[in-house]
């Protein structure tokens, strides 16, 4: 008898059949089968309809990527599971008549994802939202080719109550956004990536959803200040702002939102390519409140915007730095002084960012947990040395960081007893001296990353396991120097390993027995 992933959770370990609980199921069995037996192993219409018949009283039911199942399946459910208030349907190909029969039997349905789902049509949405949509809280949609504005317009109609709605699709228009803007004014969460729609739509929102507190725009070609100008003057209690490859918005747009919005506590700008420093200035002189601040690919922002958010943030909690070729160590610096709550900083190709800004941050934010420097190729041991005496880290990323040696690391092991998570991939002149220290000084490490670092040997290994009791993730590819010995010796040192990724050739016939699933391969060609 195959046994599948389910996790029940309830109010007793021995389920009757009168409990209320929830169901996940996996798509395949957690012993994994070999290809040819994968279709015989899956999840199917007969195993769901066993459960439906045999958990009355389910409330919750997830079905992530179960592509065996069907419209009769879930038939099933519909007959038998009436207090259904929560279904997951991500990545699976169902009919019609299956959200129909939902939408009939399962009239407490609060929550909804379909995400990715294939083989329905608008009609089938419609038919499930015309029965239970006075329910609906969260609805999902993603990806999915079938769907139209008739949908839209019927979330529109007949879901009132709805608090969450993430829409993507390409086929959406205008005249469904609007739809759901007018019809649904109770809306909390709002996730757009609507290819079709452009100002008109979002002025809607801006109009019609005054509760709205959560918005992320995603890759909208025809949105331009305006609309986002009608959102901020709106949705006053907007506290989430996410923008992403919103190409036509200007500097204009975030002083509409800083002025009006003065609730916000988290922003995220990606690849808005036209917003330059004085949008990020606006932000800082007027939102006292953010906590969380991300930057990903934003060219034109300089140092001097990081003056202003320093100065008027300073409860900032998180920042996050991607690709902004124009930041340098003063960027850091202004952010250091001025926001001394910092627990996370994250910056990746920050090629201006070395010694400098580290010292300034160690010396500031003694409350720094979480730290990720890939590719600052300016950082050097100085900078982590810094870190180490200021600030106890929890978690460390130095992926491609050059300049690190033996030294910096050995600073870190030191001076960062509670670190739980390190990725020192790509570092290529640490060796074994650096994973001693690490297994003398960090007993709590659970996660580790050592790919792409030539000097480091089965003897540092050894060295590191030795201490490093708690470890659960390791990724060793592309060292050189390890060979099976090594990977024999993290495997049967580290009794709590859940998952180990190095080249397969690497691995002997016995530690892969050992080992057995969590074992992951690269394979090199070798």
């Amino acid at each position: 008898m195959q046994t599948y992933g389910i996790s029940l959770s309830g109010r007793r370990r021995r389920m009757s059949r009168t409990s209320n609980f929830s169901v996940h199921m996996s798509p395949f069995p957690l012993d994994q089968p070999a290809d040819n037996e994968t279709e015989r192993t899956c999840l199917t219409d007969v195993g769901l309809t066993n459960l439906a018949r045999g958990c009355k009283n389910l409330e919750r039911l997830s079905l992530v990527w179960c592509s065996a199942i069907s419209s009769t399946g879930l038939l099933r459910i519909a007959e038998n599971c009436k207090n259904l208030s929560s279904l997951d349907l991500q990545a699976c190909y169902i009919g019609d008549p299956g959200l129909m029969a939902i939408g009939e039997g399962c009239k407490l349905l609060s929550y909804l994802n379909l995400r990715f789902v294939e083989g329905t049509t608008d009609e089938g949405l419609i038919g499930l939202i015309k029965s239970c949509g006075q329910s609906l809280v969260s609805l999902g949609v993603a990806t999915c080719a079938w769907m139209t504005d008739a949908s839209l317009h019927a979330v529109g109609l007949h879901c009132p109550n709805l608090e969450n709605l993430s829409l993507e699709s390409d086929h959406i228009k205008n005249e469904g956004v609007i739809s759901v803007a007018k019809g649904c004014r109770l809306l909390k969460t709002l996730k757009l990536q609507c290819i079709g729609a452009g100002d008109e739509a979002l002025e809607a929102i801006g109009l019609f959803c005054s509760f709205l507190e959560s918005m992320s725009l995603n890759n909208f070609e025809r949105f331009t200040d305006r609309s986002l100008s009608s959102i901020a003057k709106g949705c006053k209690h907007l506290t989430d702002l996410i923008l992403n490859d919103c190409h036509l918005l200007t500097d204009r747009s975030l002083e509409f939102v800083a002025r009006s919005c003065k609730k916000l506590a988290r922003l995220k700008i990606n690849g808005c390519q036209n917003m330059e420093t004085a949008a990020l200035e606006h932000i800082g002189r007027w939102c006292p409140g953010l906590l969380e601040l991300s930057l990903i690919y934003c060219p034109r922002i300089r140092d001097s915007a990081f003056l202003e958010v320093g100065r008027g943030c300073s409860l900032l909690r998180s920042l996050y730095l991607v690709d902004c070729s124009r930041i340098s160590d003063d960027a850091l610096c202004y952010i250091a002084q001025g926001c001394k709550n910092l627990t996370e900083l994250s910056i990746r190709r920050g090629y201006e960012i070395g010694d400098k800004a580290l010292i300034s941050v160690a010396k500031n934010c003694k409350s720094l947990r979480e730290l990720t420097l890939q590719f600052c190729e300016r950082v050097s041991d100085a900078g982590l040395a810094a870190i180490a005496e200021g600030c106890s880290l929890q978690k460390l990323n130095l992926c491609g960081c050059q300049l690190i040696t033996d030294n910096g690391i050995t600073a870190i092991a030191r001076g960062c007893p509670d670190l739980v998570y390190l990725d020192i991939s790509v570092l290529r002149i640490i060796g074994d001296m650096a994973l001693a220290e690490i297994g003398e000084g960090c007993p709590q490490l659970k996660d580790v990353a050592l790919s792409h670092c030539p000097e480091v040997t089965d003897v540092g290994l050894g060295h590191l396991v030795r201490g490093c009791l708690q470890l659960q993730s390791c990724q060793m590819v592309y060292c050189r120097q390890v060979t099976s010995t090594g990977v024999a010796t993290v495997v049967s040192s580290c009794s709590k390993l859940k998952k180990l990724l190095v080249e397969e050739w690497k691995v002997s016939e016995r530690t892969r027995r050992r080992a057995g699933p969590i074992l992951s391969f690269l394979c090199t060609g070798l």
